[in-house]
């Protein structure tokens, strides 16, 4: 009779970087929340960590990927009720129907159906491989339908709270994982193609916000430099991105330094979440941003890496969409705070300010721990 497996070791880069991070966020948070009126959130984004240290651990001790793909279509059903609840009970921020409160707190469920559907994904993608490689596109939609109809619903109804960010992490995640199970190219790009022409529809003819959105984007866009017109008076949709041009302006190269940093107080409204990089930029400048931007690049590279060598396709699938799940969503962040991309309102992972965020992309690094470890029988 085979005995009980456990897990020994894991990959010490991932765990470093990940707790590199997190101290950094905290301390981050701390400087903002100093010099505003209450240090509430603080304590919040504290208690919040030792959740998400929790989850971390679950994730890479208590928890087997090949276990919880067993449970894929339940979690499937749960997450489609928890966005159905948020357009009931959803509370309204910023146009959006995104999250719902429990007691004092905040919840997104899309958050969580980001990682459902890359573990929903692997798992079709593993069952399925005998029609996916070299298949044609008819195959492919007779016998792998389920791989389009399941996420074309979770997504439709991201869309319907108003919540445009994850449709465009979670496309590309799943784009990226047909690609890696070797789809051919002749089916991967007609459905990127449908992806940006969802984008586009969803933008101008969708709400009016979105539009006002792309339209201060072309004004201040960083690939657009000599877009703004001088002689254009500002508008209160673009003051978010001009103050936080302003921090990064102010950063420099080595910055301003937590005591003399200027965004924080209150020049920018969303500095402990969306904008959190801006003060990041502004504070310890140009050299402490790129230190942030190399730390998610290491761990995007040393999770391809660990997964890369895993023979079990399904496992190897899982772990490389959850990677570039965590590294699309922190470039999105930073390219939205340098107006390299339009305004999407989106967290910068183990950063910004949240609960839901945190915790959740916590357990997924202790589940790309897990994948990293070795397993010795009892």
């Amino acid at each position: 009779m085979r005995g009980k497996s456990y897990i020994w070791g894991y990959d010490q880069y991932i765990l470093g970087v990940f707790l590199l991070l997190l101290i950094f966020g905290l301390i981050v948070q701390l400087n903002i929340s100093s010099v505003r009126s209450s240090m509430t959130f603080f304590y919040r984004q504290l208690l919040w960590v030792f959740l998400a240290l929790a989850a971390l651990w679950i994730g890479y001790k208590k928890v087997s990927l090949e276990e919880l793909r067993k449970y894929v279509f339940p979690l499937i059903v749960f997450t489609v009720i928890l966005l159905i609840m948020v357009l009931i009970l959803g509370t309204k921020i910023n146009g959006s129907l995104r999250s719902f409160r429990i007691w004092k707190f905040n919840f997104q469920p899309s958050i969580l159906a980001r990682v459902v559907l890359i573990l929903y994904t692997a798992h079709l993608l593993d069952k399925q491989q005998h029609y996916i490689r070299d298949s044609r596109l008819g195959i492919i939609l007779r016998h792998c339908n389920a791989l389009l109809v399941i996420p074309g619903i979770i997504l439709s109804l991201i869309v319907m709270e108003r919540h445009f960010t994850p449709l465009i992490i979670s496309s590309l995640t799943l784009l990226g994982l047909l690609f890696l199970s070797r789809v051919r190219l002749f089916i991967v790009l007609p459905l990127a193609g449908i992806f940006l022409m969802t984008c586009v529809l969803v933008i101008n003819l969708g709400s009016k916000f979105r539009s006002e959105r792309i339209e201060s984007y072309k004004r201040y866009s960083l690939f657009f430099p000599n877009s703004h017109d001088a002689n254009t008076q500002n508008s209160h949709d673009d003051y978010q991105v001009r103050q936080s041009l302003i921090s990064l302006a102010n950063g420099s190269f080595f910055g301003t330094s937590p005591a003399r940093g200027t965004g924080k107080h209150y020049f920018l409204p969303e500095a402990k979440t969306d904008y959190v990089f801006s003060i990041i930029g502004e504070e310890y400048g140009f050299f402490g941003a790129l230190i942030i931007m190399t730390l998610f690049g290491f761990l995007f590279l040393r999770a391809v890496i660990v997964c890369s060598r895993q023979e079990s396709l399904f496992i190897k699938l899982a772990g490389l969409g959850l990677a570039m799940n965590i590294y699309f969503n922190a470039m999105i962040n930073i390219g939205v705070a340098m107006s390299a991309l339009p305004s999407t309102g989106v967290t910068l992972p183990f950063i910004s300010y949240g609960g839901t965020s945190l915790v959740v992309n916590s357990f997924t690094v202790g589940l790309l721990l897990n994948i990293s470890g070795e397993r010795k029988i009892l």
